[in-house]
């Protein structure tokens, strides 16, 4: 009997390290998430999109990006200046021809789109689409004449845009051009349907600008900030995110270089001519509409005004790579950073 006992302790013995083994194993190598992803072209750009999932809802997550695309697609055609039918485009050839009503949510989105003109004093402004005919960055590229800027210039004024209700008026000759905010408003609307269907982590991406909801298994979502002047996938930073926007404005995107002088397409609205501060910026912020705004509008303000700006704004960060290539930094940026950027630069004191 003593036998059998001392044998039964020897085998619970063994059960019990092998148990403490296992488990130490799976902490040291954490077994990967259940990832159901899609990817399309809409709006111009790659739609990229991961649902981690449970085992058996594999079908109701492709159920649901289903429903994530028809979304997008609705909102392409509610507020792409591009589709000649749509609503924002109907409201262009109105111009000057007095109030016309639109679709309530485009409203909306407009009229947040001349805050952000108002909170960056003109650096964000919808009506740049007078600026799109001059600025062409294709084989037929050509910096403008002064004249052309100058006279393309007076039909870009936020300010002028009449707006009461879901009745807008334009001034003749003037356009809105939702770009710089309309991804990231699609980008929140993408997040909503999935979390509509039951997700709470995901990460959602258009054309680099991202938005990611809770965590990627045991871990948070890692996103790599670009390198300006690298290629691709070369990295200055990367980033441990949840709950979070990350979208990024540079001049790196689209370009030409003449004569030594590099012209993008980040144009300070109220110049007429590319933005000169910054080689990039990213903003990290509550919505993906937020940060979308934000990131062109610190752009086109440059690293000092721009990093004043965003300390005022709660919940929102900032990492600015400026045009001599140095690295400057909100007050809350670096918790994000995995490791250590290189070259550092701690922001500046900010009154």
């Amino acid at each position: 009997m003593k036998s059998r006992s001392v044998l039964s302790s020897i085998l619970l013995a063994l059960l019990l390290v092998g148990l403490i083994l296992s488990l130490q194993e799976r902490r040291s190598n954490p077994v990967s998430p259940l990832i159901v992803s899609s990817e399309r072209m809409l709006m111009g750009t790659i739609w990229r999109v991961q649902i981690v999932v449970s085992h058996g809802e594999q079908q109701k997550a492709e159920k649901a990006v289903e429903h994530l695309f028809q979304e997008l697609n609705r909102i392409e055609a509610l507020m792409s200046e591009f589709r000649p039918d749509s609503p924002v485009s109907r409201l262009n050839q109105a111009a000057g021809t007095g109030p016309q009503a639109v679709p309530p949510e485009l409203a909306d989105l407009i009229r947040r789109g001349l805050d952000y003109g108002a909170l960056t004093r003109g650096a964000f402004d919808i009506t740049w689409l007078a600026l799109r005919g001059i600025w062409r960055f294709d084989d037929r590229f050509r910096p403008p004449s002064p004249e052309e800027v100058e006279q393309a210039l007076s039909f870009v004024d936020y300010r002028r845009v009449e707006l009461e209700g879901t009745r807008i008026s334009l001034p003749p000759g003037y356009a809105v051009g939702l770009g710089g905010i309309a991804k990231g408003y699609a980008i929140d609307r993408a997040a909503a349907v999935l979390r509509e269907h039951g997700f709470s982590h995901f990460l959602v991406e258009g054309g680099g600008d991202i938005f990611a909801s809770g965590r990627k298994g045991s871990r948070a979502w890692l996103v790599g900030v670009r390198d300006p002047r690298g290629g691709p996938s070369d990295l200055v930073a990367r980033l441990s995110i949840e709950d979070v926007a990350v979208v990024t404005s540079g001049d790196y995107e689209r370009y030409r270089i003449v004569n030594g002088v590099r012209y993008h397409h980040i144009i300070d609205p109220r110049t007429g001519w590319p933005a000169d501060g910054c080689r990039s910026v990213t903003i990290l912020a509550k919505t993906a509409e937020q940060a979308d705004a934000l990131a062109t509008g610190v752009f086109v303000l440059g690293p000092q005004e721009g990093l004043q700006l965003v300390e005022r704004l709660a919940g929102v960060e900032a990492f600015i790579i400026d045009r001599e290539g140095q690295f400057l930094f909100s007050n809350g940026f670096l918790r994000y950073v995995v490791g250590k950027p290189t070259e550092t630069v701690l922001p500046p004191t900010i009154d």
